[in-house]
């Protein structure tokens, strides 16, 4: 299977996000991505991965429970109702070998930058060479 079609996740007047939709997702092993849009493009913010069900990891992002900057973004939102930014976009890739996927998405060259903000910067000594080929957990 190929990744999935964009499922667009509106805000609504109060800044909340309507999560209507989140039964598109499927509650299966696999990888995902969450985007802005600007114009017809799609801005990837997020790539996560899930070994049992994306949909449980994608609602606990889209609620603010995952990713600490994804979890900014939707505090700001709440916060400033008239942001422009009117929906997040979600795209699911349904495989047993999300560890792999994730990690090659994440990799490129064009990495997500709410996996690239930390807070911090790698330890003395840890480069990121090492990270990458470190196994992933779930």
């Amino acid at each position: 299977m190929a990744w999935s079609s964009w499922i667009e996740f509106r805000f609504k007047s109060s800044g909340e996000l309507n999560l209507d939709r989140v039964e598109n997702v499927r509650p299966t092993a696999g990888v995902y991505a969450i985007a802005t849009k600007t114009g017809s493009r799609y801005n990837v913010q997020y790539v996560g991965r899930s070994g049992r069900s994306m949909r449980g990891r994608v609602q606990a992002h889209l609620k603010g429970k995952g990713n600490k900057v994804l979890a900014s973004l939707l505090a700001h939102k709440k916060q400033m109702p008239t942001d422009p930014t009117p929906a997040l976009y979600v795209a699911y890739w349904e495989t047993a070998e999300h560890k792999l996927v994730e990690a090659v998405h994440i990799s490129a060259s064009d990495r997500p930058i709410c996996n690239l903000i930390k807070g911090s910067r790698l330890p003395d000594g840890l480069r990121e060479g090492d990270v990458l080929k470190s196994p992933l957990e779930d």
